[in-house]
């Protein structure tokens, strides 16, 4: 599938909504039904790269309030083709099921636990790990139900995917967009993957303004200083980078330095900047001695 050209997922006659990825429009369909469904099953996290014998997985989060059957569903990349899911695949409230091209080796790797299921839909997708070109993203993750509606769907660029194989792409919050930059991040889990269990980054952000990091939404360092402020679980050390709408890092802002629960940060004259002028994401990753690392990105305007 490397370097093919995406296509929309097959849909029913239900409404569709465009969301725009680089220069992708990216069809989500959607239905008044899909809203008051008691399971809401969302991709969570993603291996395009595994580590030597544990194959491409992917790890779907029931984020609902009752159970949901993904027994008839299928998973889909950018090709379109879907490959169907069959049970049991019942994913109690809260929980978890993972889809993967060679389960077995994938739960052995992981010691998961009987209760976690982990299936392998008819025919694997193939998950790219490199963009296909033309700002299109690498692949898209398409979980549709047995209707052709689709619940989830998310469009990953090569820039966002981890350099090291098996480490996984985690989505922060789970109730937020699968489709910005800002709502997905490297696993900081010793393990390198969190697979039937809770993401090592969840709950650190919410891929936009979460309140942990505060300032101007347009900046002109080279003008005037701008100041941001954080709050932050405790003290720690704070690295600070710029990425684009794609996810690919643009500058390094502040390397990882100990800081206080709260602090400031003043980018002037002297932090690097990007090449050009636009809409950028200023992100923040706090590690702790105690508690998961925290994660959270807001959108601003950055001039040269």
């Amino acid at each position: 599938m490397r370097g093919s050209r995406l296509r929309p997922p097959r849909a029913a006659a239900h409404a569709a909504v465009f969301l725009a990825v680089g220069a992708l429009l990216v069809p989500v369909w959607i239905t008044a039904s899909r809203a008051g469904a008691a399971g809401v099953p969302v991709v969570n996290e993603i291996v395009p790269r595994p580590a030597a014998g544990e194959g491409e997985w992917v790890e779907i989060l029931n984020r609902g309030s009752g159970p949901v059957d993904l027994d008839g569903w299928t998973l889909a990349d950018g090709t379109g083709r879907a490959r169907k899911i069959e049970g049991p695949a019942v994913m109690p409230a809260g929980g978890y099921l993972v889809l993967a091209s060679r389960p077995e080796s994938l739960r052995a790797a992981y010691a998961l636990p009987d209760s976690v299921t982990v299936l392998r839909p008819k025919g694997w997708p193939i998950l790219n790990d490199h963009d296909a070109g033309s700002g299109e993203p690498a692949d898209v993750i398409v979980l549709a139900d047995p209707g052709g509606v689709v619940a989830d769907s998310v469009a990953y660029f090569e820039a966002w995917l981890p350099p090291d194989d098996g480490r996984s792409l985690e989505r922060v919050d789970a109730g937020a967009p699968g489709t910005g930059a800002g709502n997905w991040g490297w696993s900081v889990d010793p393990a390198g993957a969190t697979p039937g269990r809770a993401n090592s980054l969840a709950g650190t952000g919410s891929g936009g303004d979460s309140g942990a990091l505060t300032g101007p939404d347009r900046v002109d360092p080279g003008r005037r200083p701008s100041v941001f402020t954080y709050r932050l679980p405790g003290p720690g050390t704070v690295a600070l980078w710029l990425v684009d709408a794609g996810g690919a890092q643009v500058a390094l802002l502040r390397e990882a330095a100990a800081t206080a629960a709260t602090g400031r940060w003043v980018w002037g004259s002297g932090i690097p900047l990007p090449p050009r002028s636009g809409r950028y994401y200023l992100c923040l990753l706090w590690h702790g001695d105690t508690g998961s690392p925290f994660r959270a990105c807001r959108p601003v305007w950055v001039a040269r």
